[in-house]
């Protein structure tokens, strides 16, 4: 597994340094992002691991499907993974880049996870705090987990701020068990 995972920052460092140089990080995530979707259709992904049909053929096929969304380098990305059987790696390839390009934009993407829904003014406070500790622009998603009791878990990139009184409870009771 970790292997593909260097696999596909490899490609990923590719295609940033394509945009490096044209400006393109955007229409790139785009496409990466289509690619991805359409390997992890399940059609797709059955088709891509029918080994009874040639490495090219597959590669073929696929491109027939993603051509007319993508340009020639995206193209070109795709040939190159077909020829090396790598296909199956676009979504992690796409993860990657994202990853590349919110380092290289000095983003962050966080979720916080709250007991309850959060008011405009506690997520404009969070991205505020979060902002100020990581000097980073911050991308917020939200979502509702009730078993959480109150309060929040917080996830910006490594960094994890568990302050939810389920995660209390946990730490208290492996004090306790000590």
């Amino acid at each position: 597994m970790s292997e593909n995972i260097q696999v596909a920052q490899s490609y990923a460092k590719a295609v940033n340094e394509l945009c490096c140089e044209s400006n393109s990080a955007s229409a790139w995530s785009k496409q990466l992002k289509f690619l991805a979707d359409v390997v992890n259709n399940t059609q797709m992904q059955h088709f891509l691991g029918d080994v009874a049909r040639s490495s090219e053929a597959r590669t073929q096929g696929f491109l027939a499907v993603v051509s007319s969304e993508l340009d020639a380098q995206a193209l070109n990305l795709v040939r190159l993974m077909g020829e090396n059987g790598r296909i199956g790696l676009l979504p992690e390839v796409a993860a990657q880049f994202e990853l590349l390009r919110a380092e290289a934009e000095h983003r962050v993407s966080a979720t916080v996870v709250s007991a309850h829904p959060l008011t405009e003014s506690e997520i404009t406070h969070i991205k505020f705090a979060l902002n100020k500790r990581l000097n980073r622009s911050i991308d917020l998603s939200t979502r509702v987990d009730a078993t959480l009791i109150g309060g929040a878990i917080i996830r910006a990139g490594d960094l994890v701020i568990d302050g939810s009184m389920r995660g209390g409870i946990d730490k208290l009771a492996t004090q306790l068990s000590r």
